[in-house]
């Protein structure tokens, strides 16, 4: 017993008499168990999420990848990206990269083996692969020879895609497949290891100079700046020598004199590829990470406060062993060897809870939060929770194990048969005291978060849109011969009106298909719009006839505009408030009309009726049209609205400009993407569906057909804040718990150590209200303090998901006095048992005791 030294032999004996004393106690050691493998299991699940939602990269060293690109300085939170001269020049002259690549991606239409599908593919420069330091399962990859006009289109399949549309055929090279209704030739499939995001199928991207001098009167551009660049960093180039060329190179470029009226300046960014995907999961990583750690911090205090109880019952135990000559040191190292012990059977089960939440995450986690698929307890993860088993035992034991190694043998040993504690005793009371006060405190900070979650996703779900969704259909024919590529597209007069005249007689005929679908069964109306509600594009300048134009565009009246058919408000229940909706007599050879939302009209014509004023469009002075048509307001609806709006990197209002479908509208390049159908039906919309694709298709012939619900569209628009409101819910109830948990443990442990002072007060004439109420009161005043600690430790920490929240502000008076109301009535009832056993005490068998 009194040996020395901490050799093999020495740890081997401690862990020996630690298993025996846990086992000895079975009770003590199945609580302390279950506390720690809910603190060390939710911060194990925290760090797999983290790691699997943080967007790996597939690549080598994938710190030297950089995402570069130029961004409006009115919005530094939009995509970053280059035109192709921007990309150009810097390939040719950016020596501190070994590779720059390009890539664009867009969703095609793939007619392979599994019929008409629509899946993700991203076009990138050859350079792509290089820079990526990937090699081909089967085939080849890209060469210059494949991003040239004129060259045969090929695609790489991603071995995920190549596994589950081509079902592993290792044939599939030089195989023929369509894309957008397009031939492309399979050049090769890529590794298994190389999956990026949701991305299946790749082609190759030609870049080409883009004449920045080149004017087309009264033609379109469409495009331009929009490619996502990445570079490789040479070897010992710093990411801020890189950053410094990329600007030096970039700021001397001249900006482009098609840019539209009212573009401000472009900020360069370069920063790390992987920091930048996963830039917008931040704010809910350091949310499960914050959370988890509290979570670990209340059970380790909860595991001390046990093990301070405990210490208790062995006060004799360790007299004797102090007597026999074992040193403060000694006992300190078997105390904490138990603990770590106990902490590592608890580390044990965490694991299993752990791959317990990160198997449920999926159905939890929205489906485009890259990395998810490969979110599991790995290697990496058991390590984690070996050392985080390891630290907590230290944690939770250390306390405990100096308190009771600085016991008085001597004074204990004659104590030993006292029935209860003296000052020592006490102290150990006001030590697990202390404990309970900061898991209270820690409890109120995550249940305020959860809180505050709960509340913001509430508003989220009883948002007023200013429509009723349920029961509308939305479906739309995809656009093939039009994919957007990142490259400027330019259309001369000619063409542009050719394509829109093409583009008005498919919506004519549309139209007329639009008929039949309002006479089915079970509908209540049909209408077009170019956009369904809740996707506009953004808010654009509005001029307003007669008036001043503002010098900056940005300064005028702004409305997200969107062209419709007549029957468009009665399809999604938009309000009229004044004037009238189009009609069918709305068409190409009447006046142009226009109806504008309730906001619109109050910011553009102030108290002026809006009926009867008339609206311009600014851009058309530049496009150079030279056109000076008019739209006449009709009529004026509700706003509608989205939660989304306000989180938005590009400008918006709740404002719109609804324009007839049948007549010319604001945008030059109506032909490039085609309308939606929108149908509102008496109950299931899905029973519509086969017709819709039937008549889409009869319109567009060879066309891929998107279905989707718009209730079922809106729902998925919450489904992160939903998952935040889960897990932050998950944190919160376990820290409810385990403060619950130490409070009763705290009093538990004070009336048993007092069961003698109460008995006697009962013997004199004490009743068993005033010991209930003592005891009751004992734990009034911890919870009290804990709160009074954890409120504004709460105010500052809900910061943190400030950025998540909607419709609530961080330190929200309300959802603080919820909290604080269920923080005191959990506590309260924790303190209950406790009171209630004190209360029980027969003053005969305490004074029979003594």
């Amino acid at each position: 017993m009194p040996g020395r030294g901490f050799g093999a032999e020495r740890i081997v004996l401690d862990g020996r008499q630690a298993v025996r004393q846990l086992g000895a106690r079975p009770f003590f050691t199945l609580a302390a168990l279950t506390v720690l493998a809910v603190g060390i299991g939710a911060s194990t699940a925290a760090f797999s999420l983290v790691r699997g939602l943080r967007f790996p990269l597939p690549f080598p060293e994938p710190a030297a990848v950089m995402q570069i690109g130029r961004v409006p300085a009115d919005f530094p939170d939009a995509l970053p990206t280059l035109s192709s001269n921007e990309l150009l020049r810097l390939r040719d002259e950016a020596g501190s990269f070994d590779q720059i690549a390009a890539s664009a991606m867009s969703p095609v239409v793939l007619d392979g083996p599994g019929g008409l599908t629509r899946v993700l593919a991203m076009a990138v420069t050859p350079s792509f692969f290089p820079l990526a330091r990937v090699s081909p399962r089967l085939g080849r990859l890209f060469d210059a020879a494949d991003a040239v006009e004129g060259a045969q289109p090929v695609v790489l399949l991603s071995h995920g895609a190549w596994m589950n549309r081509f079902a592993g055929d290792s044939d599939v090279v030089g195989q023929s497949v369509a894309l957008d209704g397009e031939p492309h030739v399979v050049a090769g499939v890529l590794a298994a290891g190389f999956e990026f995001g949701p991305t299946e199928l790749w082609t190759p991207l030609p870049v080409r100079p883009d004449p920045d001098d080149e004017r087309v009167p009264g033609g379109l551009v469409i495009g331009g700046g929009g490619f996502s660049v990445i570079g490789r960093l040479r070897p010992g180039v710093s990411p801020a020598q890189g950053e410094a060329e990329v600007r030096a190179i970039l700021d001397r470029m001249p900006s482009a004199p098609t840019a539209p009226p009212g573009a401000g300046a472009r900020l360069t960014r370069v920063a790390p590829l992987q920091e930048a995907l996963g830039r917008r999961l931040r704010p809910a990583l350091w949310m499960f990470t914050s959370a988890a750690g509290l979570v670990l911090l209340l059970a380790c205090a909860n595991v001390a406060g046990l093990l301070l109880a405990r210490g208790a019952g062995r006060r004799p135990e360790l007299a004797v062993r102090g007597a026999l000559g074992a040193g403060r040191g000694r006992i300190v190292c078997q105390l904490l060897t138990e603990s770590v012990v106990l902490s590592a059977v608890g580390g044990s089960l965490g694991l299993a809870v752990a791959a317990g939440v990160v198997r449920a995450a999926p159905a939890l986690v929205p489906r485009d939060v890259p990395g998810l698929a490969d979110v599991g307890v790995d290697g990496a993860a058991v390590a984690f929770a070996v050392g985080l088993s390891v630290v907590a035992g230290l944690v939770s034991g250390a306390a405990p194990a100096l308190a009771w190694s600085r016991v008085e043998w001597l004074r204990s040993l004659n104590d030993a048969g006292a029935p209860s504690g003296g000052g020592g005793r006490r102290g150990m009371f006001a030590g697990q005291a202390v404990l309970a006060v900061v898991q209270v405190a820690l409890a109120v900070v995550l249940v305020s978060g959860a809180g505050l979650l709960l509340r913001s996703f509430a508003a989220l779900v009883t948002f007023d849109f200013g429509f009723d969704p349920t029961h509308v259909m939305v479906a739309r024919a995809d656009n093939r011969d039009l994919r957007f590529t990142g490259e400027r597209r330019v259309f001369d007069a000619e063409e542009t009106a050719a394509l829109n005249l093409a583009a008005q007689q498919s919506t004519e005929a549309l139209l007329r298909q639009l008929e039949r679908v309002a006479g089915l069964p079970g509908v209540q109306a049909a209408a077009l719009a170019t956009r369904p509600p809740l996707m506009g594009s953004g808010s654009r300048p509005i001029g307003v006839a007669g008036r001043p134009a503002p010098g900056d565009p940005r300064d005028w009246p702004q409305a997200d505009v969107q062209s419709v058919s007549a029957g468009y408000a009665d399809v999604i229940g938009l309000p009229l408030l004044t004037g009238r909706f189009f009609t069918a007599r709305d068409d190409a050879g009447s006046p142009r009309a226009a109806v504008v939302s309730e906001s619109f009209a109050r910011e553009a014509f102030g108290g002026e009726p809006a009926v009867g004023q008339r609206l311009s469009d600014p851009f058309q002075a530049f496009a150079g049209t030279g056109d000076a048509e008019t739209w006449e307001v009709v009529g004026v609806v509700g706003d509608v609205d989205s939660p989304s709006r306000a989180d938005s990197p590009f400008p918006s209002a709740a404002g719109g400009v609804y324009l007839s479908l049948r007549q010319p509208g604001m945008d030059a390049g109506a032909f490039f993407t085609r309308p939606f159908v929108v149908v509102r039906t008496a109950d299931d919309p899905s029973a519509v569906v086969p017709f819709l694709r039937e008549v889409l298709t009869d319109v567009y012939p060879g066309a891929f057909v998107d279905t989707t619900m718009l209730d079922a569209m809106l729902s998925a628009r919450v489904a992160q804040s939903r998952f935040h409101v889960v897990c932050a819910g998950v944190f919160g109830a376990a820290a409810l718990l385990l403060a619950a948990f130490g409070l009763y443990g705290v009093l538990g442990f004070m009336v048993s150590q007092r069961r003698r002072e109460i008995g006697v007060r009962m013997a004199l004439g004490a009743g068993k209200r005033a010991v209930f109420g003592l005891v009751l009161g004992r734990g009034g005043v911890l919870v009290g303090a804990g709160v009074l600690v954890g409120l504004p430790a709460s105010a500052a920490a809900t910061r943190v998901i400030e950025s998540l929240l909607f419709g609530v502000r961080p330190a929200d008076p309300p959802t603080l006095a919820g909290v604080t109301a269920l923080l005191l009535a959990v506590g309260l009832l924790a303190c209950w048992l406790p009171a209630r056993r004190a209360a029980r005490i027969d003053p005969l068998d305490v004074l029979r005791e003594t």
